[in-house]
C-alpha cells in the first residue's frame, strides 16, 4: 500500500506545482490505478519512464485551461487500518458521494460509478476501499 500512497502523492504534488510528468514507483496496482485513472480521463496517460525503466512510470498530467482536472487524491485504506465497503454500501453510500476506487478479488480496480452503471457485468460483492478522486 505505500506505492499507492506514494503514487497518489506525486500526482497531487505535480498538479500543485503544475508539471507535465510526475514519475511514479512501477508496481501492479499503481499500473491497474494509472490504467483506471486514464480510462476516466482524469490523466493524458503513462509509460515507463526513460530515466529509470524497470523501477518507475511516467505520468502525463492532464491540464483544462491551466488548472488540474484532478483536485485531491484522498487515501482511505491504509497499511495499518483496512477499509472494507459491500455491495449495498456502494450502491446506498458511494454513488452519491463522489468518485471511489475499489479494489475488489474477482474484477481487480474499479470505479464506484463503474461499478454501479455496470452491475450486469460486475458481481454483487464488495471490496477494499483504496482512495477518493475529488475533482
Amino acid at each position: 500500500m505505500k506505492p499507492l500512497a506514494k503514487l497518489l502523492s506525486n500526482i497531487q504534488t505535480g498538479i500543485i506545482v503544475k508539471h507535465f510528468v510526475v514519475n511514479v514507483p512501477r508496481t501492479k496496482l499503481n499500473l491497474e490505478v494509472l490504467n483506471l485513472l486514464y480510462v476516466e480521463g482524469f490523466i493524458d496517460g503513462f509509460g515507463l519512464s526513460k530515466t529509470d525503466p524497470k523501477n518507475s512510470v511516467s505520468v502525463f498530467l492532464r491540464y483544462r485551461e491551466g488548472v488540474g482536472v484532478l483536485k485531491k487524491l484522498k487515501l482511505i485504506s491504509t497499511p495499518s487500518k483496512r477499509i472494507y465497503i459491500s455491495y449495498d454500501d456502494i450502491v446506498k453510500k458511494l454513488v452519491h458521494a463522489g468518485f471511489f476506487v475499489i479494489s475488489t478479488s474477482t474484477d481487480g480496480v474499479i470505479c464506484s460509478d463503474a461499478y454501479i452503471k455496470r452491475t450486469d457485468r460486475f458481481p454483487k460483492s464488495g471490496g477494499e476501499l483504496l482512495f477518493q478522486v475529488i475533482f
